[in-house]
């Protein structure tokens, strides 16, 4: 049964590096795919659903990057995978540090969409793993991730 992972958390929070570090990780010993919502244009979650929806049977891990800001977007995708097999990984930290990494982003968000994000952020209350990562580093993130992945 395909494992699908969703990273949660606002702009900048690290989802994309993290993300795209598991994957290459994961591909040792697995079929994966990876969606990076930054990639999509129009109606992003719907888009989402339906690459989920699409590729449940056709990869061992499906890694869905988005800011999944609202639960009920969370709760659609366990909806989709039939509420199995679906690991939430929330990432935050600092407002600060997710606008001083937008900076570098290229191409980088409006400020405003990052503070409407933060501040309309519906925070996972049981979320599979949670990162902080103002404290910790993206190979340590992966290996916690892992960790709780193998379990």
């Amino acid at each position: 049964m395909t494992m699908v992972i969703i990273f949660c958390g606002i702009p900048g929070s690290g989802k994309s590096t993290i993300a795209k570090i598991l994957v290459k990780k994961l591909e040792k010993r697995s079929k994966v795919k990876l969606l990076i919502s930054d990639e999509i244009r129009g109606k992003r979650y719907e888009r989402i659903y339906s690459w989920i929806g699409e590729n449940l049977n056709r990869a061992d891990c499906l890694i869905v990057d988005a800011t999944f800001y609202k639960k009920e977007w969370r709760e659609k995708v366990k909806e989709i995978a039939n509420g199995k097999n679906v690991f939430l990984c929330y990432l935050h930290c600092s407002l600060r540090t997710c606008l001083k990494r937008n900076q570098k982003r290229k191409p980088s968000f409006p400020e405003r969409v990052i503070h409407i994000i933060n501040a309309e952020m519906e925070k996972p209350k049981n979320p599979d793993i949670s990162i902080d990562t103002d404290k910790i580093k993206p190979l340590k993130a992966i290996l916690k991730i892992l960790k709780k992945l193998t379990k």
